[in-house]
């Protein structure tokens, strides 16, 4: 009989991603910042970051770490191979280009919303604060258009998994802040085919978002964001979940195209 044992896992390896992580989070740290964070000592902290350097992983600049340039084409690899990201780019453009507001192609991982890719149009607000988060996996699957059109679609094991113990975090005084209010609001998206964000995740901000599907998978989502004042309410409930569903159905009729 096979037992139910837990994966073996390689604590250096743990600590080394921990690393990296405190290092783009606080946008670099000395040696004893670090070995704070991680609560080892300075002399196996600088090991770790010494080792991590040599890789191209990590530099250093006037005693302080951050992440290296051997970060960059990794992660501009693990976009490119995306079919998603390789479909969706054009219309995510396209959208942008368009409503001359902001598109976003997001995608979740470990209960995380990902920023696979996003465009600006001409009357778009907010870049500046989507270019200092994009780096960074978010917790917004309770407050974010396009998290929450992928949550609805995700089978309902992973769903559970996923919001079981889930930290709900008031952005906005809109922010959903409990599973119950959140999950009748999953039910709505997807009656609906598609899932707004009236103010949840930026005060002033609207969004709508349309997930993409094939064969029972998804895939991701696609979204619009405008200021609240630009999208008034027929347009909230009507033109634009109308757009971003036409853009998600473009997506999903070429991604079964080899």
């Amino acid at each position: 009989m096979t037992e139910n044992r837990t994966p073996r896992r390689i604590k250096s390896v743990g600590i080394a991603f921990d690393i990296l992580k405190i290092l783009r989070d606080e946008e670099g740290a000395t040696v004893t910042e670090v070995s704070e964070a991680i609560d080892r000592s300075p002399g196996t902290t600088h090991t770790y970051l010494v080792t991590m350097e040599e890789k191209g992983y990590v530099r250093v600049e006037d005693g302080e770490y951050q992440v290296g340039l051997f970060a960059l084409p990794l992660g501009e690899y693990v976009r490119a191979t995306s079919r998603l990201y390789q479909i969706g780019k054009s219309e995510v453009d396209k959208l942008a280009q368009e409503t001359g507001e902001a598109a976003h192609l997001v995608v979740e991982s470990h209960g995380h919303e990902i920023l696979l890719y996003e465009q600006f149009g001409h009357n778009a607000v907010g870049e500046d604060l989507y270019t200092q988060i994009k780096g960074y996996p978010r917790r917004n699957l309770h407050c974010s258009a396009a998290s929450k059109a992928i949550l609805a679609h995700i089978d309902e094991s992973r769903r559970t998994e996923i919001l079981n113990g889930y930290e709900f975090v008031a952005r906005t005084p809109n922010t959903i802040t409990d599973v119950g209010t959140l999950r009748a609001e999953l039910e709505r998206v997807r009656q609906n085919g598609y899932a707004i964000n009236d103010e949840e995740q930026i005060t002033g901000v609207r969004a709508v978002a349309a997930p993409i599907i094939h064969e029972d998978t998804i895939y991701g989502a696609i979204s619009l964001s405008t200021p609240a004042s630009r999208m008034q309410e027929d347009e909230f409930v009507n033109t634009a979940p109308e757009r971003v569903l036409d853009v998600a159905n473009v997506i999903e009729v070429n991604i079964q195209t080899p």
